[in-house]
Parts: structure tokens; sequence; C-alpha cells
């Protein structure tokens, strides 16, 4: 059973919890609203990133995603710009413009809102449910996972520059 709670006006309670976390390549992603909540329109999904660790440069084609960096640092680029976002800021990475990020803290926690939704099924697909103590695979990615990564990601029209 799911820890959230709907009213009939629509207010929804959510927190991170075993039903919707996920280890999610080298991050803990829970995701706090889907898709499904939304009828599609966004998701927001709560992010907990170690230090150095980030995604390669991507490019979404259906949706545009903001960053609010709850604690800790982020190196990110979007396009051309390189930033660093810290507690407190807010990064709105429109669709169709490449982006990544890099954590330059010991641990960054940040909550990602991708309209429309799709990143929480992205999320859903490609990783593996989060049990405590749990921690991601340090060393380089195998061919394996980087043809999954690939073929879930064409999927959701993620393309990745350069690889």
């Amino acid at each position: 059973m799911m820890m959230s709670n709907q009213s009939k006006a629509g207010m929804m309670h959510r927190n991170a919890n075993k039903e919707n976390t996920f280890l999610f390549l080298t991050d803990i992603n829970s995701i706090l609203v889907s898709g499904e909540d939304t009828n599609g329109e966004f998701c927001v999904v709560h992010c907990s990133v170690n230090e150095n660790d980030g995604p390669p440069l991507h490019v979404h084609r259906d949706e545009d995603e903001s960053f609010y960096v709850l604690d800790g640092e982020l190196e990110m680029t979007l396009g051309n710009e390189t930033l660093l976002v810290k507690s407190g800021d807010y990064v709105f990475a429109p669709r169709g413009i490449p982006h990544t990020f890099k954590v330059r803290s010991k641990k960054a926690h940040f909550l990602v809102t991708a309209y429309p939704a799709g990143f929480d099924s992205f999320v859903k697909e490609l990783g593996v449910p989060y049990v405590e103590g749990m921690e991601a695979h340090i060393e380089p990615p195998t061919p394996e996972s980087i043809q999954k990564l690939m073929q879930v990601s064409k999927k959701y029209n993620i393309t990745y520059p350069g690889l």
C-alpha cells in the first residue's frame, strides 16, 4: 500500500517509501508524484545523488524538466552554459536542450519535475526497487547496461549526444 493520502478535493500527501523508491543508475530516486496521479501532466521525483555522480549529457525530446536543489551543490550544464547550482536554486531545462549535472558536494538532494510526465516511468523501467543500504555500482558501466540504457531511453525519446 502506497503511503499517500488523496482527498476528494485532490489534495495529495506522499513521502519516499519502499513502494516508490528506486536505485536508478547511481541515484536513489523516489517518485513523489507520478503521471498516473496527474493524468500525465507532470511528475515529481526526489533524487539523492552522491559526489561526482550524474547522468551523461542527454536530451529529452518530449518533456521539459525543472530542478530544485534542497541541499548540496550541482555543476549543471545546460546547452552551452555551465552553472554552479546550490541549495535553494531552481533551474529550468527546456526540452530539446542537451543537459547534465555532476554533484560537487558529498551528496545532493533535489526535486526534478518533468512536464509532461514520463520521467517517472523511465525511472521505474530502468531502475530497480530500492532496499535500504543498497549502493550503486561504482565501476564503469557494462556494455549490457549501456545497451539497456539506450533501449529504454529510445522508448522515452531521450538521446545522448556523444554516445
